[in-house]
């Protein structure tokens, strides 16, 4: 208003969030609007200066000119238009409220790693690794990011394609300021910069190049070209020796001795940023045969003014962080793709084991009048696709093993030789119920697992344009919940195990200024596919 000067600062919108609730053929955003200091200081702290102003505009038109405004909250009250709120400004109507116009060490951090002298070196023409027994290509795709593919150890192909899917950030709040990011509809590549040697990557990482047509502006947007792409290196590769040994026993002698072999692995990093946040995706391939996965959530809390009284019920959305900014809670999900071909097959199937209890028999041996009671293993292979058939989360109260073998395919012992999918770390699934516009646009967050047969044309787990359809599914877009639909068989057949991971981050003060990484991820163990731990075998 009427007190607005620029050399304190400039009060704008970075990215507009989606309103799942658009109406169908309707393109509804909520823009929320941020402080941003005035020149030398970093503009980045603005993801932690958010003002008591937010706007509801309907943006369905190509052409900006024709957006119109639905609706305008200032400092928790509401007007339907701006010249609304400007008359009711200068009748003395409008309610102030203050806002916060200083930083300070709580919004940018005050110690940071220098980049190695040693540069991003050496530079790969070549998207080809060889590791010991492993070889795969690598690639990282424009929207979501890293992928492997035809990844085989002693040249037998255990995976046609393991790749990154999507992720999702979705936010509490009430009607207008609930809303959730899918960033693959953003690009999980190509809004982020070069890795950082000595930061990012160890010195002597391999580095590849992939292609970038967004250039950047300040506060997070961009403008797109792709007659201008360019190279950047997102991705590092390198050889690891863990703080841990891969097998260790110590000798029953006198004296005992101790042996051990000390674990390597090599890891595929790639590092993306969608505005505020940063996902770090580790993808790791070992001397035994597992390969693991784990993405880490880092950079800024997306989060709120707070004034108990301009808008008092925020506090039940968010923590507390500082007396005037707020932190939603949200949860952090990701979706990998694994599509197997064990031994090089196509034919695989999903067989499920259960660790189960029951009562033994009795014997000439027993005694005591109680019956005993022995674990067991329940196995039975998954017969079709569909919610509940295919689809799984874990449960600690019922552990078992999800595994896609060949039954075709068995060792000497009789077992048929597969790849089990297990979590890593701990992880949630979403807690919105299934008719929540969130839940709908992205269902992946249901499940830790879901199995379809493969198909080319179901080839990412969502569609990039799921921002605003979040209440009327597409008929053929890319959606999880339909490949499941049809209920096809899944025995002996091309299978894709779709895995989601997810983390509920309830956001805490030492969030400030920037988040100490976090994460989830699984792994994909050999499971009777070779007759003995290769790491413990002649290389």
């Amino acid at each position: 208003f009427d007190s607005y000067d620029a050399r304190h600062g400039t009060v704008f919108t970075s990215l507009m969030r989606n309103d799942v609730l658009s109406p169908k053929g309707q393109r509804y955003d909520l823009m929320k609007f941020s402080w941003r200091p005035p020149p030398p200081a970093s503009t980045e702290e603005f993801w932690l200066h958010p003002v008591p102003l937010s706007m509801h505009i309907n943006s369905t038109s190509n052409d900006p000119a024709k957006w119109a405004v639905l609706g305008i909250n200032f400092c928790g009250q509401y007007f339907k238009t701006a010249e609304q709120l400007s008359n009711a400004y200068r009748l003395g109507e409008v309610r102030l409220c203050p806002f916060r116009t200083q930083g300070g060490t709580w919004t940018l951090p005050q110690r940071e790693s220098p980049v190695s002298p040693a540069g991003r070196h050496p530079i790969e023409a070549d998207s080809g690794v060889t590791w010991g027994n492993w070889s795969f290509t690598v690639t990282q795709r424009p929207s979501t990011g890293p992928a492997l593919l035809d990844v085989r150890f002693h040249g037998e192909r255990v995976l046609y394609e393991l790749a990154l899917q999507d992720a999702q950030a979705g936010y509490s709040g009430g009607r207008d300021s609930q809303f959730f990011y899918a960033d693959a509809s953003f690009s999980m590549s190509m809004l982020s910069a070069s890795l950082k040697p000595g930061v990012d990557c160890p010195d002597g990482a391999h580095y590849l190049a992939a292609a970038n047509w967004d250039i950047l502006q300040n506060g997070g947007a961009a403008s797109s070209n792709p007659l201008k792409a360019k190279d950047f290196w997102p991705i590092c590769i390198f050889t690891w020796e863990e703080d841990h040994t891969i097998w260790r026993h110590m000798y029953n002698t006198a004296p005992p001795s101790v042996h051990g072999l000390t674990r390597q692995t090599v890891v595929i990093r790639s590092i993306c940023t969608v505005g505020n946040y940063d996902y770090i995706t580790d993808i790791k391939l070992r001397e035994d045969g597992e390969i693991e996965v784990r993405t880490r959530f880092a950079g800024y809390i997306e989060s709120r003014y707070y004034d108990p009284a301009f808008n008092p019920q925020e506090d039940k959305y968010s923590s507390l962080v500082r007396p005037d900014l707020a932190g939603p809670v949200h949860s952090h999900a990701v979706s990998y793709k694994a599509d197997f071909d064990i031994g090089g097959s196509r034919a695989n199937s999903l067989r499920v084991t259960r660790v189960k209890t029951k009562p033994v028999e009795a014997s000439a041996l027993s005694t005591g009048p109680a019956p005993l009671l022995s674990k067991y293993l329940e196995t039975r292979d998954v017969e079709e696709e569909g919610t509940g058939k295919s689809t799984f989360v874990a449960d600690p109260r019922q552990p078992g093993i999800w595994t896609v073998v060949d039954r075709q395919s068995t060792s000497p012992a009789g077992n048929a030789r597969g790849y089990a999918v297990s979590l890593a770390t701990w992880s949630s699934v979403n807690v919105l119920p299934e008719d929540h516009p969130f839940t709908r646009a992205m269902p992946f967050g249901k499940y830790h697992l879901a199995v379809t047969k493969y198909h080319d044309d179901e080839y990412r787990v969502d569609s990039p344009y799921i921002q605003y359809d979040g209440m009327d599914k597409i008929a053929h877009a890319q959606d999880l919940d339909r490949f499941l639909a049809d209920g096809e068989k899944l025995l002996d057949e091309d299978l894709v195990a779709w895995i989601g991971l997810a983390k509920e981050h309830v956001v805490r003060q030492e969030d400030l200024p920037l988040v100490s990484n976090f994460g989830v991820g699984f792994s994909l163990q050999p499971w009777n596919f070779f007759t003995q731990n290769q790491a413990a075998s002649p290389l």
